[in-house]
């Protein structure tokens, strides 16, 4: 047995045959033939996931194995999923490029990060209108408060949005140019 299998390798240490290129098959050089084959199997795959035919009549039909049959469906649905993704955009290996999200995931991260900022400013301007009022302001009952408290905290409010940029720039370190 290792001589005939010695004689096959090559006894002289190593002989092994040249690989040569495969031909591509001719059905792979015609385009027509390409697009109505990817056609075909587009349906056969849209036909099985609709409930139009069973997996078993539409195997027999393409002449392809089953295992065949889940690996073409599982790309289907990710090219699909791919193509109607509209944050992300299909690369050529037909997975999803996911930067245009990440991209986005910052831009929304930045603004959560400046509304934030917004909404401590807001709350210093409650709690500084609060302290300026003197005497605590009641209806008597629950609801809105009198125009005469608003009209009081006005010229505290517009006194605040000057100057805060400048007291959160001076206690941070940071003075914009």
């Amino acid at each position: 047995m290792k001589t005939a299998r010695a004689s096959r390798d090559g006894a002289a240490g190593g002989l092994r045959r040249k690989h040569r290129p495969r031909p591509t098959p001719k059905w792979l050089e015609n385009s027509q033939e390409l697009d109505a084959i990817a056609r075909s199997r587009c349906l056969m795959v849209l036909s099985v996931l609709s409930g139009e035919k069973p997996v078993t009549d539409a195997i027999a039909e393409t002449k392809i194995s089953r295992g065949t049959y889940y690996q073409l469906e599982a790309k289907a649905l990710n090219a699909m999923l791919a193509a109607l993704n509209p944050i992300a955009s299909a690369s050529e290996s037909g997975r999803a490029d996911l930067s245009a999200a990440a991209a986005r995931i910052g831009q929304l991260q930045a603004q959560v990060e400046r509304l934030e900022q917004e909404n401590r400013r807001t709350q210093r301007l409650l709690l500084l209108t609060r302290k300026s009022m003197r005497s605590p302001v009641t209806t008597g009952r629950r609801g809105r408060l009198p125009k005469s408290a608003l009209l009081g905290s006005i010229p505290v409010a517009i006194a605040y949005s000057f100057f805060v940029e400048h007291y959160v720039a001076g206690l941070t370190g940071s003075v914009k140019g």
